[in-house]
């Protein structure tokens, strides 16, 4: 649920993938904003900010990047990976390959990612869920869950901008990552055990 408020943690998250796969789309159906068959490619990184409460009554404050996806604009892009914590790594699926085009660019786009933030965690998102059959969405799920495995990934997700599927649930799972994020940094408060000596029985 998006709300308004100081929110308890911010994470940083950054949308990459090829020019044309629908990233742009994907943050402006997050916010509920009409859906456009052409939408104009990004050519410099773009940011918006949502508040989400999460378990718990936390509020995730999440910083939304949508980088550009074309080749020559990928030394500025990059800039911007920088101190990220979520990255959705998005691509088209494309069943006439079997989808080999989709997973050679995802794996390329998580080196990338990794290469400026090691630690980032890493959603594969397939968009434009709403142009493949329930049959070839079942085989993509499938496809997906060995990419996580093989890049050791969060998780994979289906989406649509088109339609609104998974695309609120995709967001609100990088906000629950919060917990994973900020309590994995917070040190360790070392247990101090005492230990209690039996009192001597006798006259004082």
């Amino acid at each position: 649920m998006e709300i308004e408020g100081d929110a308890d943690y911010t994470i940083k998250v950054i949308l990459v993938g090829s020019s044309g796969v629908g990233k742009t789309s994907l943050v402006s159906a997050f916010f509920d904003n009409p859906f456009e068959n052409q939408a104009l490619p990004t050519v410099a990184p773009a940011s918006c900010n949502a508040t989400i409460e999460v378990g718990g009554g936390k509020k995730v404050e999440l910083q939304i990047w949508d980088t550009a996806g074309q080749e020559r604009f990928q030394t500025i892009s990059q800039m911007f990976y920088r101190e990220s914590q979520v990255a959705f790594v998005c691509f088209e699926p494309t069943p006439n390959d079997n989808y080999e085009s989709g997973i050679t660019n995802v794996d390329n786009w998580i080196a990338r990612v990794r290469q400026e933030v090691p630690d980032c965690l890493i959603y594969i998102v397939a968009t434009k869920g709403d142009t493949i059959n329930n049959e070839e969405t079942l085989k993509l799920n499938n496809i997906g869950n060995e990419m996580v495995a093989k890049q050791n990934a969060k998780a994979f997700l289906v989406t649509s901008a088109k339609t609104g599927n998974g695309v609120r649930n995709l967001f609100e799972s990088a906000a629950n990552c919060y917990s994973t994020i900020f309590q994995a940094n917070e040190p360790v408060k070392e247990k101090v055990h005492l230990q209690l000596k039996d009192k001597k029985k006798g006259c004082c």
